[in-house]
């Protein structure tokens, strides 16, 4: 799965390098934070990708943002994960695990709170042709105003 990076902004460039699936919190059935990067401008940032717990099961809701961060938030971030022998798994007691899922006296996953931040970012994937997308971004040219 590829996303369009927020630096060059080319599609299918931004992919997910790394991932480790964090331990739900009281308002997130599913938490996963994910170090991004671009095969085409080498940018690299980090990604949250949370479900909200949901009354109905049929309900579709998620969240997925990406953030600039220091290269050495970057580093900080893929060293604990390859650290975990299990990054799939939220359940995992390593120190990768139980660092990056802290969560606060509410039971609230405490995030990139300890991290500085840059602006955020929509990961924006895209399932068709480069040719589609163009015309997805602005006004169809094919299509003339009456």
């Amino acid at each position: 799965m590829s996303f369009r990076c927020p630096q060059c902004l080319t599609s299918h460039s931004l992919e997910i390098a790394l991932s480790i699936e964090l331990l739900p919190d009281r308002r997130s059935g599913e938490i996963s934070l994910q170090v991004v990067s671009c095969s085409v401008c080498a940018f690299r940032g980090l990604a949250v990708y949370e479900e909200p717990r949901h009354e109905r099961s049929d309900s579709e809701s998620w969240g997925h943002i990406g953030y600039w961060v220091s290269p050495d938030a970057v580093e900080s971030v893929s060293a604990a994960i390859r650290s975990c022998p299990f990054p799939m798994n939220p359940r995992c007691t390593c120190a990768a695990h139980t660092g990056l899922g802290e969560q606060d006296v509410y039971g609230k996953w405490r995030g990139l709170l300890e991290m500085e931040r840059g602006h955020t970012f929509k990961m924006r994937i895209f399932y068709g042709s480069v040719e589609d997308e163009q015309r997805t971004d602005g006004p169809d040219p094919t299509v003339k105003d009456d």
